[in-house]
């Protein structure tokens, strides 16, 4: 990947929406070679999907968790796929030190989290469960692939 390519993830990056003629210009390539250069890194999945970050809260969402989870095996697969078809839920990492999965979680409020944590726990054999209440965003999505 060249300097110019990780230029113009870093520009996508800061706001998927910014124009085409912008990224030319900072990139100091026509338009057109942006545009292919786009295709390009969506083709070979470099760029999985261009997306919006949302303050949950300011949509009633005020309770957010992020939970690590260890589960018996034989039950992994259908976890995931409860987690995955789980509205609450906003991103699933398998992970290692002992846990199986680190899960994030968006509720309205602590009543909704309790209702989702007995849900799992009736439909699953939870062996550990670490919690983490989420007090304050302070950083997201500011990995720099490139430093202008």
């Amino acid at each position: 990947m060249n300097e110019k390519e990780l230029k113009i993830i870093s520009h996508l990056r800061k706001d998927a929406r910014v124009s085409l003629a912008s990224i030319s210009q900072e990139v100091g390539m026509p338009i057109s070679t942006v545009y292919d250069r786009i295709i390009r890194l969506h083709q070979n999945n470099i760029i999985k999907r261009q997306t919006i970050l949302v303050d949950f809260s300011k949509l009633g969402y005020h309770h957010h968790v992020k939970l690590a989870l260890k589960i018996e095996k034989s039950q992994k697969v259908e976890l995931i796929n409860f987690l995955k078809n789980n509205h609450s839920v906003n991103t699933i990492h398998e992970i290692n030190n002992s846990f199986d999965l680190l899960i994030e979680t968006y509720h309205q409020d602590i009543k909704t989290y309790i209702e989702f944590i007995d849900n799992l726990q009736e439909c699953f054999d939870i062996i550990e469960m670490n919690e983490y209440q989420i007090i304050d965003e302070i950083q997201n999505e500011k990995f720099f692939l490139f430093k202008e």
